[in-house]
């Protein structure tokens, strides 16, 4: 009898493990693409900073190519959202957006703030 009883508890505790597991599995597939695309972002922004000025684009054109990134990356974020800073120093170019990630119990709101100084 007791024998049974040891399979009955090591059956129950594989059982939490697995639920545990598939749990931490599930945030991690939410959480995981908002953090992946703002890393391609700050990328592409810290790219266009450091050719701004061989490429002879305006912060205006700037501000485009960043927005159009975000949008093909399916970032929330307004183009008012971006700012783009040039000196003598080089170019400077930040934006700021929050992502909502619905994790079915839970809305976990994420804040990014991607800065590419060049």
């Amino acid at each position: 009898m007791n024998r049974n009883a040891e399979l009955g508890a090591t059956r129950l505790r594989t059982l939490i493990i697995l639920l545990i597991l598939a749990a931490a599995g599930f945030v991690v597939s939410r959480v995981f693409p908002p953090y992946f695309a703002n890393s391609q972002l700050a990328d592409k922004m810290y790219e266009e900073a450091r050719f701004a000025e061989a490429r002879e684009r305006t912060g205006e054109q700037l501000r485009d190519i960043i927005y159009n990134e975000a949008q093909l990356r399916e970032i929330p974020i307004r183009r008012e959202d971006i700012q783009v800073e040039r000196s003598s120093m080089g170019t400077r170019i930040s934006a700021d957006y929050s992502v909502i990630v619905d994790l079915n119990f839970y809305q976990l709101p994420l804040h990014f703030h991607p800065t590419s100084v060049r």
